[in-house]
C-alpha cells in the first residue's frame, strides 16, 4: 500500500490503539513507525483488521506508562476527560478490549483472535463493565479517539523516510523514534551500579570522613591534655639540648 494512503486511511487508528494501550507517547510513536514503514507488505485493498492483528503484539511488548491517568495534549471537556481517565486506570487488556470494541468496532470473536484470549474471556471483560461506563463509551469514546492523532511532523517524517528509501534513518530525537530500548539485564546493571554509587556517597565516604576527623581530634586532645610535669620535661629537655649545643660551639 502506498505510504500516504496508509497513513491517511489508518495512521490515526494505529496511533490511537498504541497510545491507549501503552499510555506512553514514545511507545506509541515507535509502534506507529514500525507499522507504517512496512507499508509495502500490505496490498492496496487492506482493511484495518489485518493491521490491528500485526500491531497488537507490538503494543503488548512495548514499554507502558502504568502510572499515567491522562494523556497530555488531548483536549476534552470535563465528562470526556473523566471517561478517558476511567479507561486509563483499567489494566492493559481491558483498555485494549475497550478500544478494539468501541473504537475499531470489532466483535468479541475478532478481539479474541487479535489478543489471543478466549471469546468467553473477552465477553466477560465487556460484561463486567458497569452499565454507566458502557453508556458513556457508546456516547463518547469515538469522540475521544478523534482527538488522539499522530502529529503531522511524525507523519511527514515517516513519509519522507519511506519515499527516500532510508528507513533506518530514525534517530533518538524529540521528533523521531528511539532506536534503542533498554533490556531488562541492562536496567538491572544500571540499578546495581547506581545503588553501589549511592552507598559509597551516602555511607562509605561519610564514615571515612568521620574517622579522619575523629583521629585528628584525638591527636589534638592528647596534646592539650599533657600534664604540667610532662610539659616542663619537654621544655627542660629542649633547654638542655640548647646548652649542649652552645658548649660545643665554645
Amino acid at each position: 500500500m502506498e505510504i500516504r494512503k496508509l497513513i491517511d486511511d489508518f495512521g490515526d487508528d494505529i496511533y490511537a490503539l498504541a497510545l491507549i494501550s501503552t499510555k506512553d507517547f514514545k511507545s506509541a510513536k515507535e509502534i506507529f513507525v514500525r507499522m507504517t514503514i512496512n507499508n509495502n507488505e500490505y496490498p492496496e485493498e487492506t482493511e484495518l483488521f489485518p493491521l490491528i492483528i500485526n500491531e497488537y503484539p507490538l503494543c503488548r511488548e512495548a514499554d507502558s506508562n502504568d502510572s499515567a491517568v491522562t494523556l497530555t495534549g488531548v483536549e476534552l471537556d470535563q465528562k470526556k476527560q473523566k471517561l478517558l481517565e476511567c479507561i486509563l486506570q483499567k489494566p492493559f487488556i481491558v483498555r485494549s478490549v475497550i478500544h478494539l470494541h468501541w473504537e475499531n468496532d470489532l466483535e468479541p470473536e475478532q478481539i479474541a483472535s487479535v489478543t489471543g484470549e478466549s471469546v468467553k474471556y473477552i465477553n466477560s471483560v465487556i460484561g463486567d463493565l458497569s452499565e454507566e461506563l458502557v453508556d458513556a463509551l457508546d456516547r463518547s469514546y469515538k469522540d475521544i479517539c478523534v482527538k488522539i492523532c499522530a502529529d503531522d511532523k511524525l507523519k511527514a517524517y515517516v513519509i519522507r523516510s519511506v519515499t527516500s528509501g532510508k528507513k533506518r534513518q530514525f534517530e533518538v530525537r524529540e521528533d523521531a523514534v528511539p532506536t534503542h530500548k533498554w533490556t531488562r539485564k541492562q536496567k538491572i546493571i544500571v540499578i546495581i551500579i547506581a545503588a553501589v554509587l549511592t552507598v559509597a556517597v551516602c555511607v562509605v565516604i561519610p564514615i571515612l570522613d568521620s574517622y579522619y576527623q575523629m583521629r585528628r581530634e584525638e591527636e589534638f586532645s592528647s596534646y592539650e591534655n599533657l600534664t604540667s610535669d610532662e610539659s616542663f620535661q619537654y621544655i627542660s629537655d629542649d633547654e638542655e639540648s640548647l646548652s649542649d649545643s652552645i658548649t660545643d660551639l665554645s
